[in-house]
């Protein structure tokens, strides 16, 4: 269930990303934010209920993942990759949220395989 709903907000943000690039650039370090989040999170749900050592595993990155995206608020690395992605054209925004959408229609296809 939480799977289907990062895909479709990965689908969504793509598509608004694609029509509004400019809008990436401007909420750019929130969003480092909310995908370290959403990646933990997804994490944690996947190995929570799984036996086994590789799923407790992934809970622990997961977690590590929550904690990381906590800490990027303020981050000097958060800064330089900010200023990267903003000295980057219009087109490699485009590319990445082209990218955004087939990430998220991979993790929708692959829930119905």
């Amino acid at each position: 269930m939480f799977s289907h709903i990062v895909g479709s907000i990965f689908i969504l943000l793509g598509v608004l990303f694609l029509l509004y690039p400019e809008a990436l650039r401007k909420r750019l370090r929130r969003w480092f934010f909310a995908a370290a989040l959403f990646f933990g999170a997804l994490l944690v749900s996947v190995g929570w209920k799984q036996p086994g050592l590789l799923p407790k595993v992934l809970v622990l990155i997961g977690v590590a993942a929550i904690l990381k995206g906590l800490l990027l608020l303020n981050s000097k690395a958060t800064e330089k990759i900010t200023a990267w992605v903003l000295s980057r054209p219009i087109l490699h925004l485009r590319i990445f949220a082209v990218a955004e959408i087939a990430m998220g229609l991979l993790i929708l296809l692959g829930l119905r395989a």
